[in-house]
Parts: structure tokens; sequence; C-alpha cells
């Protein structure tokens, strides 16, 4: 089972448009979180994300630290969707994904 998969951004970001192709995963258990830890510190390393971003896992949860972002932190509590979304990470719950987000491409792109 692949944990981090494509979707596309129904609604607009702030700056960013819809039809932007992200990256992202739920929370769903333990060894899944292990995997976003993985994922996140990798991007890090990759300088993907900002110099300094880092995850830290607390049982079923994580704390990323994003600095330069509007969200300097993040808590992925169980059941939450974090979404790469070009330079930066954003966490939303199960209701807000499955409104702004799709695994299908909207038509306009």
């Amino acid at each position: 089972m692949t944990v981090i998969n494509l979707y596309w951004a129904l609604r607009a970001d702030g700056d960013r448009r819809a039809g932007l192709m992200i990256e992202a995963a739920r929370n769903t258990d333990r060894d899944t979180l292990d995997i976003i830890r993985g994922w996140v510190e990798q991007l890090a390393a990759q300088a993907v994300l900002h110099a300094g971003t880092t995850i830290t896992v607390h049982g079923d949860t994580a704390t990323i630290r994003q600095p330069r972002q509007p969200e300097p932190e993040l808590t992925l509590n169980f059941q939450d969707w974090i979404i790469h979304a070009a330079d930066r990470l954003l966490v939303v719950d199960d209701d807000v994904f499955h409104a702004d987000y799709s695994a299908t491409p909207p038509i306009h792109i």
C-alpha cells in the first residue's frame, strides 16, 4: 500500500490556484506515521522544504516545525492529512481534505 499519494487541489489556497498537484498522506497508525516522518525528513534533506523543517513523533501524533511559513508549527493528529504543496506542509482534517482535494484531476486543468 502506498502511503504518500498524489491529489489535486479543488479550490485556491492563498497564492496557490485550483488544479495544483499535491502529495498527501493520512495519519492512520504508527507505521504510517513513521513513513510520514521519513518523507518529511527526506523533503527537508533535499531542500524541497525550508531549512530547519523538522517533524517529531509523539505516540499517534506528530509536531511539524517549519520556519518562515504562515503556519510555523503544525500538529498532525490521528486521522489528519498532511499535505505537501509547493514549499510548505499543511495539516487538515478529513472533512476539509475531502472537500478541497481529489484523487481525480479537475476538468479545467
